[in-house]
């Protein structure tokens, strides 16, 4: 428990945390101090004045002093007023001021009904506008696909350029000034390179950068319906609202969680839902009629009686999801038992999640989220380029390495939320981070060093680590061997941060057995695995270590199954259009369950659509094995179901319910889940809808005047209701494991009214593999050097954060800034190859031949071509390379 003092706020006594400042401890209270500049992550630079209190010298002094509370640390007895004449007029003269060029356009600003300049404005008490000079204005600049830009709206806090500058380390945004003239944006118009800049729209208290898909279909956040989900879309499980109208989804939000995500998302999780809304969603089921040539729509009780018949006459073979539920794998582990299911993911990947899930079982190791990484002081980060594939994760080790100035800071008496101070005092002293890839990443400009090298040769410094942890006086170990190896031994919470998109289970293993030498030195040594997709952890519990997609296509043309069941994933995105139409021609019933139309389920002789995460209630189990919960925005579109309620009849796995007690009981690992079984006693539901002071939009109004009654959700304790219930009075009638819906409380409109209530204690998911110590340290068998064929050169993927994600990429946002797919290689293997920038290369493996164009990276290591990630899936780690001529013909 953090130590508290007392202070005096307008003569009543509280307890509030010590070391916070005042602006921070009177939010904790549920006070209405109005702020704009300070953010609970970003610190206070005391630039609005608008959280002025009076301060009192002692008991004796009637006077007072104005002071800033967001620039005034708490101390013991210290005697404060909120409410006295003196501060709130100063607080209603400010906002006054800050108002005079505000053009007051709330009635057609989409930050209107969620605005904080709105709640501040009125919890200030200023209503009468009484300015009567001209405004200025600005020219707004296009910045992208993510965010619109009203310049005329700002009122000068410098929350945009503190986060997208100082927090996220973005370099092509700033503040630009001429007397009173102010403006935040680019020096020139164009994209916004940062991956999270669409938090922008969250983090500016006015509508200066509003969420431009949701510009599109826009809504007030009253007439939207609303749910706490998981993102789907990478490994980490940040928490996200995710909000819908007519069963379109129109929004997705950050959702508070001091484990996770807490208040910023990356752009692929804010804008990649659209594949939700896609034209080429599946929303009936339908079965090939090979005599007729067509395709019958069917019911869905004949499509359950079909997939009834199918399984009950000879074998099946089921394909497994990343994307898809723990739920839903549980029901087809069920079906087609453990050793007839495939995880969906290759061999090496499952490989990975096999010895992630035995070591997390059978070690003490220290699994740290991602706020336990923020508070570390030095990181090795091995193979692995987290601002793509884990970009949560990423902003996360850009904050550690803050520490280090912070601490200095520390030494001088300043606070670590005075954030100005701190950046002056701490210039460039930085908490180690060493980085080992094969390329350049976005984190090297607050790295220590920043090492590129093929993965054999990241494996062989891998050994070299390991060796001088085992024994200090080893000799013959290079120097980045060194400066690492002490760095990590000097820090107090040294981590080790790694992946396994890179699909290399002996680099994987060499990094474990780091961790847990390293801990035997430092027991708060930690680690961090981001494991592909969101659900990937769950495959390792429920598959095989021998059971990726690679071991599916042996047994498939070895000894096909009558009935082959794939879930939720493409195949055609892991092998050739060849090897698969072979393979896929010698079974003879296909039965795809997925959300989309894709070359799979063109295969498919019975397809069965299934609901997408905004419309099913499912559990998700992250990188760091936290096990969340997501639940429904809206009904599934007409006959979408979830993969286990199509195979419902065969597995007697009727309800969510029903399917987390399997779980439980069948899987060790997982006995915590059912804890998410629904609360069914108590009667009071709550509502998606917020609370409104106002008539709802006619959405339909073209067509029927009627408002029709909302569907009823008879799986979770939420309701699609006509009429909200404030946040605050959920969690006080209903007692329940479900978070509430949005954020809203008296005055607090906005999203910022979170920020005071940041203690409570919420629903941040259950962490798994937490045992009693071992008997005996975990085998780890990942050793040896994977030999490269001769003939064939070393292949790595060049992961991109919207190219990536087999769902994302529908967004159209997404897709506007999807780079055209080439060849990375450095200058020495271009040479090597005679090639030049923007020449062809061919690339083949795996029965299968690709030509792209290649660039030459001055950052990329040696003896080694990247591949963007889609074509690493087909390709693997090995391919013959050779260049092309222009007219196709090959060249040695």
């Amino acid at each position: 428990m953090s130590d508290t003092v007392t202070i005096l706020v307008d003569d009543k006594p509280y307890q509030v945390e010590a070391g916070v400042n005042l602006l921070q401890a009177c939010l904790s209270l549920q006070m209405d101090l109005p702020y704009f500049c300070w953010h609970p992550a970003m610190g206070a630079v005391g630039s609005c004045r608008l959280c002025a209190m009076t301060q009192y010298q002692d008991a004796e002094d009637t006077r007072g002093r104005l002071i800033m509370a967001c620039m005034t640390p708490v101390r013991e007895g210290m005697i404060v007023s909120l409410s006295g004449e003196k501060p709130s007029i100063f607080r209603a003269t400010t906002i006054e001021a800050i108002m005079t060029n505000h053009p007051h356009d709330c009635p057609v600003c989409e930050e209107g009904g969620d605005c904080h300049l709105q709640d501040m404005t009125l919890i200030s008490g200023h209503i009468k506008r009484r300015y009567p000079g001209a405004k200025r204005t600005h020219l707004n600049q296009y910045l992208g696909p993510f965010l619109n830009h009203e310049m005329n709206r700002c009122i000068s806090c410098y929350r945009c350029v503190r986060f997208y500058r100082d927090y996220c380390g973005g370099n092509d945004f700033n503040v630009f000034a001429s007397r009173n003239n102010v403006f935040f944006g680019r020096a020139e118009p164009g994209v916004l390179e940062n991956e999270f800049s669409g938090n922008l729209a969250e983090v500016c208290p006015t509508g200066v950068f509003t969420d431009k898909p949701f510009s599109q279909k826009f809504n007030r956040k009253w007439d939207l319906q609303s749910s706490p989900t998981v993102c789907t879309n990478c490994s980490v499980g940040c928490n996200t609202y995710t909000s819908e109208r007519g069963g379109v989804v129109r929004k997705v939000a950050n959702r508070y969680n001091p484990k996770v995500n807490a208040h910023f998302l990356c752009d692929r999780g804010r804008f990649g839902y659209e594949h939700v809304n896609h034209n080429d969603r599946l929303e009936q089921p339908w079965q090939r009629n090979n005599e007729q040539q067509k395709v019958d729509v069917l019911s869905v009780k004949q499509a359950e009686e079909q997939v009834t018949d199918w399984l009950s006459h000879g074998d099946c073979v089921a394909v497994g999801s990343s994307r898809s539920s723990i739920e839903n794998n549980s029901a087809l582990v069920k079906l087609a038992g453990k050793s007839n299911f495939y995880a969906g993911v290759s061999d090496e990947q499952m490989q990975q999640l096999s010895l992630l899930v035995n070591t997390y079982e059978q070690s003490e190791l220290k699994r740290l989220s991602l706020t336990d990484i923020e508070s570390c002081d030095a990181i090795l980060m091995v193979g692995e380029d987290p601002t793509h594939t884990a970009p949560r994760l990423a902003l996360s080790v850009r904050q550690m390495t803050r520490n280090a100035g912070i601490e200095k800071a520390g030494k001088l008496g300043v606070k670590h939320w005075q954030d100005e101070a701190v950046r002056n005092i701490a210039q460039d002293c930085r908490s180690p981070l060493h980085i080992v890839n094969t390329h350049a990443s976005r984190l090297e400009d607050v790295a220590k060093q920043n090492i590129h090298l093929p993965p054999a040769r990241q494996l062989a410094l891998m050994r070299e680590i390991e060796t001088l942890l085992s024994d200090p006086d080893s000799q013959g170990i290079s120097e980045q061997a060194i400066t690492i190896t002490n760095d990590l031994r000097q820090a107090k919470s040294p981590a080790l941060v790694t992946g396994t998109n890179a699909d290399q289970p002996e680099l994987l293993g060499a990094c474990l057995r780091i961790v847990l030498l390293l801990e035997q030195h430092n027991p708060q040594a930690g680690f961090y695995c981001a494991s592909g997709q969101v659900n990937s952890m769950a495959l390792g519990i429920f598959g095989q270590s021998g059971q990726g997609l690679g071991q599916l296509i042996k047994r498939l043309e070895n000894k096909p199954p009558t009935t082959l069941i794939v879930m939720e994933t493409d195949l055609y995105r892991h092998f050739s259009d060849e090897l698969l139409d072979r393979v896929l021609d010698k079974i003879k019933h296909i039965i795809v369950l997925d959300q989309l139309m894709t070359r799979t389920v063109q295969t498919a002789d019975l397809v069965l659509p299934v609901s997408s995460f905004a419309e099913t209630q499912g559990c998700w189990l992250s990188a760091e094995g936290r096990l969340q919960q997501s639940f429904a925005t809206m009904p599934a579109v007409k006959n979408r179901l979830s993969s286990f309620q199509w195979l419902q009849t065969l597995t007697g796995l009727h309800t969510h319910d029903q399917a987390l007690h399997w779980c439980a009981k069948s899987f060790r690992a997982l006995a915590s889940i059912s804890m998410f079984v629904n609360d069914t006693e108590n009667d009071f539901v709550i509502a998606r809808q917020p609370v409104r002071s106002t008539g709802r939009t006619a959405i339909n109004a073209g067509i029927d005047v009627k408002e029709y009654p909302p569907a009823q959700d008879t799986v979770s304790p939420l309701e699609f209701s006509m009429e909200g219930v404030p946040a605050f009075r959920q969690k006080l009638l209903h007692k329940t494991n479900t978070p509430v819906t949005g954020v809203w409380s008296p005055k607090w409109n906005s999203g910022q009214g979170i920020n005071r209530a940041l203690d409570d204690d919420g629903h941040y998911g259950i962490r798994l593999f937490v045992q009693d110590p071992p008997d005996a340290p975990p085998k780890l068998l990942m050793d040896g050097d994977p030999a490269i064929p001769a003939g064939y050169l070393c292949i790595g993927p060049k992961h991109h954060i919207y190219a990536d994600d087999e769902l994302a990429v529908y967004s159209t946002s997404l897709q506007q800034l999807i780079p055209t797919p080439k060849v990375s290689l450095s200058a020495a293997m271009a040479q090597t190859l005679g090639v030049n920038s923007g020449d062809t290369i061919d690339l083949s493996a795996k029965h299968i031949s690709l030509k792209l164009p290649c660039v030459i990276d001055k950052t990329m290591a040696e003896d080694v071509l990247l591949v963007p990630t889609p074509q690493f899936l087909q390709l693997g780690h090995f391919a013959k390379a050779q260049a092309a001529t222009t007219d196709g013909e090959r060249t040695s």
